[in-house]
């Protein structure tokens, strides 16, 4: 865990920890003090330590706590320029690199996805990019967040109908359908191939090299830079050869990742992992 200044804040994290395995000292130290705040004006008592004691005596409040750091808020195709690129640029590179070396394996990790908005909408890009050419690949895509409820949320794949506002109405026709509580529920074929995993980002195992794409969008906001500087080399380390990373629009590159990654679009901050072959030329 890392240093935070007031010992009975620290208490309390490290107690929350203690208890659910979640860390949530990976989070910047004034983010941490506004997310706990909200707790104890919730449960109107004023001191860290007599927040502690309620931890255990009000039924809930441990998933309250971490709910309150974990706040998820997407839509689908939700930075409309970004995903412009990856469904225009992005994906049709991969979809040609496969198909030029004969390799029909795609893999695509939503990392931190929310409540699966993110990697739904990658699902949606891949059917219209590859049409019927779609099940001659072998598609994986990962959906991965610390927060079980939104992880819960995305496997059943039903939303308001505002988190469809950017979707192109046809979009929505041929991959939505109503539920039975007025929401709209995607149709199975869009959930058919994505792995969704309770993940912590700092924290869980480490994934091998084959990930064609990396998407990590609004996350690393919260943590301090030295978490930024690990997260980004693990992400490095994730991609396969060729492979792209697309962050946030108001994040940036540090630490070494900013000399071993490549710019594919500045604006839309997207990068790509350098072959072996790039390098030599």
């Amino acid at each position: 865990m890392s240093e935070v200044i007031d010992p009975e804040l620290r208490m309390l994290l490290r107690k929350v920890h203690d208890r659910t395995g979640i860390d949530l000292c990976q989070y910047k130290d004034n983010y941490i003090t506004r997310r706990v705040s909200t707790r104890l004006k919730a449960l109107n008592v004023s001191t860290y330590r007599e927040y502690m004691k309620a931890l255990d005596t009000m039924p809930g409040e441990y998933e309250k706590i971490v709910d309150a750091f974990t706040i998820n808020v997407s839509e689908f195709f939700r930075d409309k320029e970004t995903f412009k690129v990856i469904m225009h640029t992005v994906i049709p590179s991969i979809i040609n690199e496969k198909t030029v070396q004969g390799r029909k394996m795609i893999r695509i990790w939503s990392a931190g996805c929310a409540c699966g908005e993110e990697v739904h909408s990658i699902s949606m890009i891949l059917h219209e990019l590859l049409g019927s050419s779609y099940d001659k690949f072998t598609i994986s895509l990962y959906a991965t967040d610390i927060d079980d409820a939104c992880m819960k949320k995305a496997k059943d794949g039903v939303y308001e109908m505002t988190s469809f506002r950017n979707v192109d109405k046809a979009l929505l026709e041929k991959y939505t359908v109503p539920s039975e509580s007025g929401k709209l529920a995607l149709k199975p074929e869009i959930k058919r191939n994505i792995h969704y995993r309770r993940y912590d980002l700092i924290k869980g195992d480490k994934f091998g090299s084959f990930f064609d794409l990396i998407l990590c969008r609004n996350v690393m906001i919260y943590f301090s830079e030295e978490q930024k500087k690990k997260l980004l080399m693990d992400f490095y380390n994730s991609l396969s050869s060729s492979g792209y990373l697309v962050i946030g629009k108001t994040e940036t590159l540090v630490g070494d990742s900013r000399n071993l990654l490549e710019v594919v679009n500045n604006q839309e901050r997207i990068y790509r992992k350098p072959s072996p072959v790039d390098r030599k030329v």
